[in-house]
């Protein structure tokens, strides 16, 4: 191989590698514990939600190459929307629905400024959600 070969696949590949170095690690470091299926079981159950969305955001470079920042930070809001819910005593399947039209009032909101007023994603994203976690914070 000529050297820009090697250095075309380093390039391409150095993620892969330094991830199967780290697991390589942890699983001498614990003795091979990494390994068992349980453990990887329980990587991608408590993932899960992380799996969701980045297959959203893959849909969303994929078909208008956009990134859009502010994905964790709707689902952030929702989630601890939700959760006053439910604390509060609400049924678990309505606080879904109202986590659920809320998330959808979000992000039809940001698909306005960003569709019809051709706001770049990225311009429109800071200070976009500076207001939202404020309403959920409690007194010391």
């Amino acid at each position: 191989m000529t050297k820009t070969k090697v250095t075309n696949w380093l390039q391409k590949n150095t993620m892969v590698i330094i991830l199967v170095l780290v697991f390589v690690f942890f699983a001498f470091q614990k003795d091979g514990a990494i390994l068992l299926p349980q453990n990887i079981t329980n990587l991608i159950a408590q993932n899960a939600y992380v799996f969701i969305l980045a297959t959203g955001m893959l849909l969303c470079i994929l078909t208008g190459g956009n990134i859009d920042l502010s994905v964790g930070s709707v689902v952030c809001f929702t989630g601890a929307v939700g959760a006053l819910l439910m604390a509060g005593g609400m049924n678990m399947w309505l606080a879904v629905i109202i986590m659920l039209a809320i998330g959808l009032a979000i992000g039809a909101f940001q698909a306005y400024w960003i569709a019809y007023v051709r706001v770049p994603p990225l311009h429109h994203h800071p200070g976009r959600h500076a207001h939202l976690p404020r309403p959920l914070q409690r007194g010391a």
